[in-house]
């Protein structure tokens, strides 16, 4: 069956019509293929870290976000995270039956000062997150550290943010679905515009930043379902610890209706 996403061939195919390598809907070879290539590698990493220009601050896109549940083994305080892991996004949590408290953050030297002042065993409590050594085949890698050690085996999740895998096959398909095909696709002209030397064209840059920011509203709208209506800054006193914090994002914006401004 047929779908409306771009494959990664249709994404390099594109860039090189724009540049003129190749007529239209011929894909280009040797190294011409290398350079458009290396262009839809540039154009994706410019898709994956956007600013909402809203509030002028980072956006995380909702696709790239991944859910890890894991078991602990009995003595054993060290575990490693993902592969693709990037950056976490909440704490480690029990699972519900366990009835347990959420882990706590805490950095490497405070855990291993734990360790060598009690070296005890039970439900962890606190964790880290560690840079293993780096591998320059793979990157850098992640390792998780929990006090105390546990005792037995503890059921634990998380969420935290993936770094997307590069393309390589000519089918594979570009992240995001349907709804992230045409900003990607602009993402990557745009660096294909910005590559030639007597371009003073911003045509692709200019649809891509508005292609962007279109998608950002979009896929805030499917995470931020809690914040309904008006809320007001200068009024916060009935709102609990986690509603403030989503307010927070909202600081550069009309400090009477947060969401005058949208």
């Amino acid at each position: 069956m047929a779908k409306l996403t771009l494959t990664y061939l249709d994404l390099y195919t594109e860039v090189s019509n724009f540049l003129g390598f190749t007529d239209a809907t011929v894909a280009p070879t040797g190294t011409d293929l290398t350079v458009c290539k290396n262009l839809v590698d540039r154009g994706i990493r410019q898709f994956l870290y956007p600013i909402d220009m809203r509030y002028q601050t980072p956006h995380r896109w909702s696709f790239i976000e991944r859910y890890w549940s894991f078991s602990t083994i009995g003595t054993q305080w060290k575990y490693a995270m993902p592969g693709d892991f990037s950056e976490l996004l909440t704490d480690f949590v029990h699972e519900k039956n366990e009835q347990l408290p959420t882990l706590q953050k805490r950095s490497a030297q405070q855990i291993s000062r734990m360790r060598s002042t009690t070296d005890t065993t039970g439900w962890p409590r606190y964790y880290a997150l560690v840079n293993m050594p780096y591998d320059i085949e793979i990157g850098t890698l992640y390792e998780l550290w929990m006090y105390p050690t546990p005792s037995q085996i503890y059921t634990l999740f998380a969420f935290y943010r993936a770094d997307p895998v590069q393309l390589t096959a000519t089918t594979d398909l570009a992240l995001g679905g349907i709804s992230a095909t045409e900003a990607i696709l602009e993402s990557c002209l745009s660096v294909a515009e910005q590559s030639l030397d007597d371009s003073v064209s911003k045509n692709h840059q200019n649809k891509a930043e508005d292609l962007i920011q279109r998608l950002i509203r979009f896929d805030a709208g499917k995470v931020d379902t809690h914040t309904v209506g008006n809320l007001y800054r200068n009024n916060l006193g009935g709102l609990g610890v986690d509603d403030v914090d989503q307010c927070n994002r909202f600081a550069n914006v009309d400090q009477n209706d947060i969401y005058s401004q949208s």
